[in-house]
């Protein structure tokens, strides 16, 4: 049986639509098995997360020792980590019940096999982390910061748990500074179709908007701000974009581009990474 360890959390989260969501997709596909939760889930391949990870040699030196992945969903990418000789164990903290229980043990053994030790999986919120200061030496977050209803916050508990001098690789999504509040508002503000929610194993009739989902969206300075307000410092910093994607908008903050062949899910089939240290 899979072990798992269990964090204080804020019992309001669990009336929220991405709550109920995340919980009953990891229900579901869990009964599939692994290629279905790699797919629906993670919507990235675990061989083109090392990808991304080894674009960068300074991020995949930067993931060394004891870390946590910070919304962690199935695991694939804590795995993906814990492959790595220079990692010793890494946690995989997910807030959805059903994704550690149901996910993480498929999840996992399939990626790690005898080295699967080396993920502990956490039920628990970023905001409270059940750990002592200054006592991991890396943090990683993948498309997981932008649910934060309160980034500096989250930002302030991962810099707390680090050690002096270490690092939080952050890759999320991130917009121009020019784009106007209009733009934001129409994004957060898009209603899932019914492709979407039939996808997703939710009533076709259900009215959802991407902020009812529990999205955000920031622009590059208001990433920058928080960094400085929760005192990590930008180390280095890339974008990842999907070659085939239409209309490529060249950053407005000078960030170098680089441009892979495969799906990176998410919204905007690009990231940003960011190398952040302590």
């Amino acid at each position: 049986m899979h072990k798992y360890s269990r964090w204080k959390i804020d019992n309001d989260y669990f009336k929220t639509e991405d709550y109920k969501l995340n919980n009953n997709i990891a229900s579901i596909i869990s009964e599939k098995g692994y290629e279905e939760i790699s797919k629906k889930f993670t919507h990235i391949k675990p061989h083109e997360i090392e990808d991304v990870l080894n674009l960068f040699p300074k991020v995949y030196q930067s993931l060394q020792g004891f870390g946590i992945d910070i919304g962690g969903g199935v695991a694939s990418v804590s795995s993906v980590v814990a492959k790595s000789n220079l990692v010793k164990n890494i946690i995989c903290l997910e807030i959805t019940e059903n994704c550690v229980t149901k996910c993480h043990p498929i999840v996992i053994n399939k990626i790690l096999g005898r080295d699967s030790l080396k993920v502990s999986s956490v039920i628990g919120d970023f905001d409270n982390l059940e750990l002592e200061d200054k006592s991991l030496n890396f943090a990683i977050a993948w498309d997981a910061l932008h649910h934060s209803n309160n980034v500096v916050k989250t930002l302030n508990e991962i810099n707390r748990v680090l050690i002096p001098g270490g690092y939080f690789v952050l890759i999320d999504r991130a917009h121009n500074n020019n784009t106007p509040d209009s733009e934001i508002d129409r994004m957060l503000n898009v209603q899932y179709s019914k492709e979407f929610l039939k996808d997703n194993y939710l009533p076709e009739d259900k009215i959802l908007t991407r902020s009812d989902n529990g999205e955000h969206e920031y622009r590059y300075n208001e990433w920058e701000k928080f960094f400085k307000s929760s005192n990590f410092t930008i180390e280095e910093s890339f974008i990842v974009i999907e070659s085939s994607k239409e209309n490529k908008i060249h950053n407005d903050v000078g960030i170098k581009e680089v441009f892979v062949d495969y799906e990176l899910g998410g919204f905007e089939r690009q990231k940003v990474i960011y190398l952040l240290k302590k």
